[in-house]
């Protein structure tokens, strides 16, 4: 699939993939948001089962008995529910599995951004990534987006988690690109890896932080700071990540938290590696996952 990571500025078609549930309404009114805030197209994706015609039975019967075309009945809903709010509008319904179709139809329309929703654990409160999304993570190399929350305006806090790799240095030149009117916030957090009572020693503490600032301080250099680049804010705790980053998501009200990640096995090299997955289920905001560019080894 043709990466995104090569474009200038912000998508200029965007897919949403939707299985028709609830769950899916607020990934379609953060598409719909973006759609107008970027002035892009977009591309609405449906992808059904296969199913048995109506038989010779069913053909005989008066046309208001007969089973409607489920064809035509996704479409009708699709249209009526993107409406007229937006501009250029392609409905897409795909039979088949929902993972070839997202990936066929992306790749197809040429899309820059893949929109979906996340299901929600109603017994634990948890949001959880269904078994579509967890796949689709894997597999495409365009920036994905995983809707969690209700879409009530344009994303505003928008914090870019790091790790410094290259991956994380994609995530924040695409954050970058998509919301260039935004102040990002860069954030890292990090376990100090001595061990015993000399984690806590000031001194320590404040090698440690000076170690750290001098990671960001290379990594910053290796940005593309093209026209109109704003120097995002700094964040560097030490503790554990996952932790850290969801205390800032709801002290900071973040509406979006950038990540990124390279190779094939996404969710396992993805930002802090064993963390990734706890971190996309465990915020409790919406996440762009982004795509570092396929090495010799990745393809």
């Amino acid at each position: 699939m043709n990466s995104a990571i090569g474009m200038s500025g912000a998508p200029k078609k965007i897919l949403l993939a939707t299985d028709l549930s609830p769950r899916c309404d607020r990934a379609l009114d953060r598409a719909l948001v973006l759609t107008a805030e970027w002035e892009s197209e977009l591309v609405v994706l449906h992808a059904l089962e296969a199913f048995e015609g109506s038989g010779l039975a069913e053909a005989n019967l008066p046309s208001w008995r007969r089973p409607p075309d489920p064809v035509s009945l996704v479409r009708k809903q699709l249209r009526a529910d993107v409406g007229s709010t937006v501009g250029k509008v392609t409905v897409r319904i795909e039979q088949g599995d929902p993972l070839d179709a997202i990936a066929r139809v992306a790749e197809d329309e040429h899309c820059e951004l893949i929109v979906v929703g996340t299901a929600r654990n109603e017994l634990l409160g948890r949001f959880k990534l269904g078994r579509t999304v967890d796949r689709l993570l894997r597999r495409v190399q365009i920036p994905v987006l995983v809707v969690k929350n209700r879409a009530r305006g344009p994303y505003r806090q928008i914090v870019v988690a790091t790790d410094f790799s290259d991956a994380s240095r994609h995530a924040l030149d695409a954050a970058a690109r998509f919301f260039p009117e935004q102040k990002l916030l860069v954030f890292h957090g990090d376990v100090p890896s001595a061990h015993g009572n000399l984690t806590d020693s000031p001194a320590f503490r404040h090698e440690h932080q000076e170690a750290i600032r001098s990671r960001y301080a290379a990594f910053r250099k290796a940005l593309d700071r093209r026209p109109g680049w704003q120097e995002p804010q700094v964040l560097i705790e030490d503790g554990p990540p996952v932790r850290l980053l969801r205390d800032l998501v709801r002290a900071q009200e973040v509406d979006l938290i950038v990540l990124g990640s390279q190779g094939r096995s996404m969710l396992h090299e993805l930002l802090i590696g064993s963390v990734a997955k706890a971190m996309l289920e465990d915020i409790p905001c919406d996440a762009l996952l982004v795509r570092a560019p396929q090495t010799g080894a990745d393809a």
